[in-house]
């Protein structure tokens, strides 16, 4: 046990000393002219709330693998999850960092409790594969999110819908009628900063354009967006259309909860059945082996 937690200290003393070299050649020499002295400690000129260790981390994530020209857009389609690229890059690298020490935990545990020997080879491709996990993971959590506000986004329209028909029945325009969805979520957040613009003087397609960059590309929302358009422009009625269009989006949320019970019903049929399973082989075989090994046969 002693001399796998000194090799453990020694893989971790190496891989930073290697992770600091990589740093120390990734940086670009003249930055580091760039730093200076403030009462919080050395600052990198023009990063004004980055220290010296995370304008390292960021810059070797960027060089790593640049986020893309997209990755604005996506991020505040996502709600910014992540106020900023260069908290997403040090989450990167940060994430990084903590699964090579998860990894380097299992190894050390694996050795500990089934007597299997892991390192130094193996204790190096747990981290690897760790460091390759954490550093996609900021990734995946932006398009997990904007998927998810797309998914809440469509189930809240088909109440929204309704309620703006609603109101444009009972006589209010179509600024007044959206502006009364303010409250439903997502779609009502959206409703509310139209409604606002437009009370504002602001042209439709300006306000529409603001609104639709926030949300992720939804063509059902672009549709609501550009009936909504036509109907200030034009005068056109939209009691019939949204509540037609509110229907069948209620009828899909219907459908999708009643499939999701069908998928989480399987899995606990599945699940049940590993486990009896299991208990059947523990009951049956088990004691067989017991048995065999006691005659000395096995």
């Amino acid at each position: 046990m002693t001399n796998t937690l000194i090799s453990l200290l020694l893989s971790a003393m190496a891989g930073f000393g290697l992770f600091m070299m990589v740093v120390s050649f990734a940086m670009p020499h003249s930055a580091f002219k760039r730093i200076r002295g403030t009462d919080s400690g050395p600052r990198l000129v023009g990063l004004a709330e980055g220290t010296i260790l995370q304008a390292l981390l960021i810059d070797l994530s960027h060089k790593i693998k640049p986020e893309g020209e997209n990755f604005l857009d996506r991020l505040r389609r996502s709600g910014f999850i992540y106020s900023s690229a260069a908290e997403f890059h040090t989450r990167r690298m940060y994430l990084s960092l903590v699964n090579v020490a998860i990894a380097l935990g299992i190894s050390f545990a694996v050795e500990l409790l089934l007597n299997v020997r892991l390192i130094p080879l193996g204790s190096a491709l747990l981290a690897t594969l760790g460091a390759v996990y954490g550093f996609t993971l900021p990734d995946r959590v932006v398009n997990q999110t904007i998927r998810r506000r797309r998914e809440r986004l469509l189930k809240e329209m088909g109440f929204g819908l309704d309620r703006i028909a609603l109101f444009l029945r009972s006589g209010a325009d179509i600024a007044d009628a959206v502006a009364q969805t303010r409250h439903v979520g997502l779609f009502g957040e959206a409703c509310g900063r139209l409604a606002s613009s437009i009370s504002m003087g602001r042209s439709i397609l300006e306000a529409t354009q603001e609104v639709h960059r926030d949300l992720p590309r939804t063509p059902q929302f672009d549709e609501f967006l550009g009936m909504v358009t036509v109907a200030i422009q034009k005068g056109q009625s939209l009691v019939e259309p949204f509540q037609i269009r509110a229907a069948a989006m209620r009828q899909s949320l219907k459908l999708e909860i009643v499939e999701e019970g069908n998928r989480a019903r399987i899995k606990v049929t599945l699940l049940t059945s590993v486990v009896i399973l299991l208990a059947s082989i523990l009951v049956t075989i088990l004691p067989t082996l017991i048995l065999l090994t006691s005659e000395g046969i096995v």
